[in-house]
């Protein structure tokens, strides 16, 4: 599940920890900010110390909001590109698995798909996994890139590095992949397959959705209780490839027993996967 880091980045392993979280995704700063605090080395070190003392097994980093990796503006995609690199080394300070980003806002044309293209080949030569950076599919809201896995795979095949991909359940369903047909599962997966290839997937976000299939809009919303439903959601793990080596959740947070009935529904979910 997505914690809060409020109170120290060692925090959000303890709260992933009382939840029997056996992984987690966190923002390594304000999200909605581009001011910088930078992390004492003994803040590092007690993150790690603690991650090894709660064994979690898996550690994800979520971009923040800000940054727009296609940004036709040269101001702002340099920024943009430089908070992603600063971030990505405090990452790999931390001994992050892996770090998750939007494609970002543009026109759906070969230049900005080129420009994110660039961005990660310059910077992940300089800073090569670990953490591997992952490329999320969005919702296509806003213009945002990544809304179909074709650009994707534009993205990542134009890379000469290695890149790998995060796939948001209710993002895919908001840009027309439907998730409660069997047909809708198995065209998504077909074009991962097709496409950015099966082994890229990583990481898995798993969130229904607040709002109806192909409505372009991002909505996360509790497990089972929205647009997609707990059966889609069963019946998509159950057809992921084995790669896939976590599964988050982003579901909102608005009262105190949000976490824990979302979790158990995914707990729920995976046990009978794993019976089968």
């Amino acid at each position: 599940m997505h914690f809060s880091i409020a109170g120290g980045l060692a925090k959000s392993l303890d709260r992933a920890g009382a939840l029997d979280c056996q992984g987690l995704q966190i923002f390594l700063q304000n999200p909605r900010g581009w001011r910088w605090r930078p992390i004492p080395e003994s803040e590092i070190q007690e993150f790690c110390d603690r991650r090894r003392q709660r064994k979690i097994e898996l550690v994800v980093v979520h971009l923040s909001y800000l940054p727009n990796l296609a940004a036709a503006d040269g101001q702002l995609y340099e920024r943009s590109w430089n908070r992603l690199r600063q971030e990505l080394s405090l990452a790999k300070s931390l001994q992050i698995d892996y770090l998750v980003c939007h494609p970002g806002h543009a026109a759906s044309n070969d230049a900005s798909l080129s420009r994110i293209a660039q961005g990660l080949n310059q910077t992940v030569v300089v800073s090569p996994p670990p953490p591997l950076i992952l490329l999320e599919n969005t919702s296509g809201q806003k213009n945002e890139l990544g809304a179909s896995i074709n650009e994707l795979y534009q993205i990542m095949s134009r890379a000469v590095v290695p890149v790998g991909l995060c796939l948001d359940t209710a993002h895919a369903f908001a840009a027309g992949y439907n998730l409660r047909l069997a047909a809708g599962r198995k065209k998504l997966l077909d074009e991962i397959a097709a496409g950015c290839g099966l082994a890229s997937l990583k990481v898995i976000h798993l969130n229904d959705s607040l709002v109806s299939c192909g409505s372009h809009r991002d909505r996360h919303w509790h497990l089972g209780r929205g647009a997609i439903g707990l059966r889609a959601l069963r019946e998509f793990l159950r057809s992921c490839p084995p790669g896939v080596e976590g599964v988050i959740l982003e579901t909102p947070k608005k009262q105190s027993d949000d976490d824990s009935r979302n979790l158990t529904a995914a707990k729920k979910i995976l046990n009978q996967l794993a019976k089968e």
